[in-house]
């Protein structure tokens, strides 16, 4: 495919939605889980972040990495991988064999979800790269919702381990379209400057640029929340509004739809000239008030839902602007893949974290305790957004920026 062709980016947007899936395809079947192989609900939350460990360690320096040898050959390679790592977890005897299979699975948000937007950010430019890039920052609603979809099926049910399969057959199939996908644009030859071979100081470099690591905080500490709330409503909701945890998650499924309009929507506004810290602040507002009223047992169910219609969207939209603001906080647009590595590394550790946080409060059953996340979460998060000096939209908005690809 052309460079910054929508075919391209949407066929980009695609593997990092599977990688997403990863996260919640054990949601609906925690249960079955927990008896297969007689752990606790805070042994499956570690099942589920342990996914986040090869991030924490690793996501900076293979965002280096990939700079280097290319989005194309990571994405491919990392697609293949991840089929062996769910036929791994289908044949899991043990809780320490679904730990590593998970652990080895993680290597996809170094792979795919780094790749992802470095090749976007080195194909696309002006108004085009704000809206892949707010388009792409949409793959943790679809993947998360298409992981909760996969598994919910096999909730309660004795073929549980069929989840992996279905998951693998779609990396496979991905794998299978991988030659369509466009190499990196590179300097010609005789006009690129004379390079040294790379050094482990080159790979940190992006350690030393305040404007990432601000998003990347940011960014963690919405996406944790986030995550953690997922985590937990399913079977919150089961406990207070006395349904099925496969009707609720597939509830939570159908919320992320709206989610992945609202992050588009944030877009929009973005190249419409709205300044990004305007537009995140309404968001909190939003976000905060909708997740205060998620966890409130004594509201009745309609309004529950309808929390979770705003909830997710306004997390969404908020990843969105942070995701548009990447390119301008990254100093150098070659080292995107480092950037974002920055930015996934940091968000890996909240995700690890989270997840057993918020399963080993559910058996309390102190709602405060959730609200009292929220609130930490948004605010936090609004505070580190690298947005509140700037007077305008994201300057890859530029009206003057014609948005087409670059060239070889």
């Amino acid at each position: 495919m052309k460079p910054g062709s929508w075919g391209s980016i949407w066929l980009v947007y695609i593997y990092s939605i599977l990688c997403a899936a990863s996260i919640s395809k054990l949601v609906p079947i925690e249960g079955e889980i927990e008896r297969a192989f007689h752990t606790t609900p805070a042994g499956v939350g570690i099942a589920i972040s342990i996914i986040s460990v090869s991030s924490i360690f690793a996501s900076t320096i293979g965002g280096g990495i990939i700079d280097r040898i290319g989005a194309r050959r990571a994405i491919v390679a990392t697609s293949i991988f991840l089929v062996f790592c769910n036929v791994l977890g289908f044949f899991s005897t043990s809780m320490l064999m679904l730990d590593v299979a998970r652990l080895l699975e993680g290597i996809e948000f170094i792979g795919i979800i780094v790749a992802a937007p470095a090749l976007i950010m080195a194909t696309t430019t002006g108004r085009r790269q704000v809206q892949a890039m707010t388009l792409w920052s949409t793959y943790t609603p679809a993947g998360v919702g298409l992981g909760l979809l996969l598994a919910v099926p096999f909730a309660g049910t004795s073929a549980w381990r069929w989840t992996f399969i279905v998951h693998g057959a779609l990396f496979a199939l991905a794998a299978a379209f991988g030659w369509l996908l466009p190499e990196t644009p590179r300097e010609p030859a005789a006009q690129a400057p004379r390079r040294k071979r790379p050094s482990w100081t080159d790979f940190l470099e992006i350690y030393r640029e305040w404007g990432p690591w601000k998003l990347s905080i940011s960014n963690a500490l919405l996406v944790s929340i986030a995550l953690g709330t997922s985590t937990v409503i399913p079977r919150y909701f089961a406990r207070f509004h006395h349904i099925s945890v496969a009707t609720s998650s597939s509830i939570l499924a159908a919320g992320y739809v709206p989610m992945i309009f609202a992050g588009i929507g944030a877009g929009y506004l973005l190249t419409r000239g709205i300044r990004p810290i305007s537009i995140y602040i309404g968001i909190a507002i939003a976000g905060i008030a909708s997740g205060i009223l998620l966890y409130v047992p004594s509201i009745s169910f309609p309004v529950a839902i309808a929390a979770v219609a705003v909830w997710l969207p306004c997390t969404g939209a908020a990843v969105a602007v942070m995701m548009a603001l990447l390119p301008k906080v990254t100093r150098d647009p070659a080292r995107g893949g480092a950037a974002m590595g920055l930015v996934g590394q940091v968000m890996a550790i909240g995700n690890f974290a989270t997840p057993p946080i918020y399963l080993a409060l559910l058996p309390k059953g102190n709602w405060l305790d959730f609200v009292a996340l929220v609130l930490a979460g948004w605010i936090l998060s609004l505070a580190f957004i690298p947005a509140w000096k700037s007077s305008k939209a994201p300057a890859s908005v530029a009206l003057q920026g014609d948005g087409m690809p670059l060239s070889h």
